[in-house]
């Protein structure tokens, strides 16, 4: 009697633990058919060439009044991070309902004007949904907002371009496709506006697009043509408002300058070595002599210093989720503020 006791607990966990299995396999399956139905969209990219005339409308406008303007920057929320509910028992679901938590809390606290996420919103094969639940969430807080690529968002079942179509159809978020044929996509500038006078244009751009390089699949970069746009646009905005513009650089991964310096930071730290774009095509360059001010990425999670380079602010964004690697005390957002006399001051945040 006592020997058929002690085996039945036995028996109970392994009928427990064959069940779970069993739980897995299926929704392994469910969700391994959902990520095979290969999804296409079909992005609306106008036309560029160095000899277009800028226009005043080419940019979205976004008046900002007389009163401070602040700016919340998100980044690396990685949704699912590679899982399915099978592959980690629901750990990536709970993770993500934390990282929701926090995100809403963070947003309700510094009550920004508007918001930028720096890439890498998603990982997962079904990307174009978990996409569209980030954008569900965004729009509850009715806030323009301003999303950008990283290097992981477009893979999974979706392309950029039903990616695109996803934010675009969002009420409040202002992600435009850009320009045909260049690198990437969601290149797109956001111009600061006071009574309608742009006192600072935002770029946005694509640089997480992976290259080959000597063969070899590389991290992105700004590259050639985005160069030439954005010098195109910046003498544009200068053209059609008749002053010199600031303007800031956002993008996911850090450009090649990043690795230039070791401590000295203004805000934050560098606790893991920057991973560059591997191809430097000159963007910094180009910024410092156009006007460029402050330039930030996101792509290391546990990097969210802010530090001055030539003249040029460097910083990166604050990961903002408990997905991926991370660091506890490393997490958040990162603040820019622009103040009346459209100063910039930066804040991080933390969860």
């Amino acid at each position: 009697m006592k020997k058929f006791f002690a085996k039945k607990p036995v028996k109970v966990i392994i009928s427990i633990f064959s069940v779970i299995v069993l739980i897995v396999c299926i929704c392994n399956a469910v969700f391994a058919s959902v990520a095979l139905k290969e999804q296409k969209g079909i992005a609306v990219c106008d036309e560029w060439n160095a000899d277009d005339i800028y226009t005043p409308d080419y940019a979205q406008a976004l008046e900002i009044g007389d009163k401070d303007c602040k700016i919340l920057c998100l980044t690396d929320i990685h949704i699912r991070n590679h899982g399915t509910f099978a592959s980690w028992l629901g750990i990536n679901f709970i993770l993500d309902g934390m990282s929701e938590i926090q995100l809403k809390k963070l947003i309700t606290n510094v009550n920004p004007d508007f918001i930028i996420v720096g890439g890498d919103t998603v990982l997962t094969a079904w990307n174009d949904i978990c996409t569209q639940q980030f954008c569900d969430f965004m729009e509850k807080f009715e806030i323009p907002w301003a999303p950008i690529f990283g290097n992981h968002d477009y893979e999974g079942r979706a392309d950029k371009a039903k990616l695109a179509e996803i934010y675009e159809a969002s009420e409040h978020c202002l992600f435009q496709s850009g320009p045909e044929g260049m690198n990437g996509m969601g290149n797109y500038i956001l111009n600061l506006t006071r009574n309608d006078k742009p006192v600072y244009s935002l770029f946005m751009m694509d640089d997480g697009q992976f290259r080959v390089v000597d063969g070899q699949i590389t991290d992105g970069g700004v590259g050639e043509n985005q160069i030439e746009w954005y010098k195109w646009a910046v003498n544009g905005i200068k053209e059609t408002s008749g002053y010199d513009v600031p303007n800031m650089a956002f993008m996911h991964v850090p450009v090649p300058e990043y690795t230039q310096f070791e401590d000295g930071f203004e805000l934050g730290d560098r606790r893991e070595g920057t991973c560059t774009a591997k191809v430097n095509d000159g963007f910094f360059n180009a910024f410092k002599e156009n006007g460029g001010t402050h330039m930030f990425a996101g792509h290391d999670h546990n990097n969210n210093f802010i530090t001055e380079y030539e003249g040029v602010t460097l910083g990166y964004f604050t990961k903002s989720s408990y997905n991926c690697y991370f660091d506890f005390d490393c997490l958040g957002g990162t603040v820019l503020t622009l103040d009346k006399n459209n100063n910039v001051n930066i804040e991080i945040v933390e969860f």
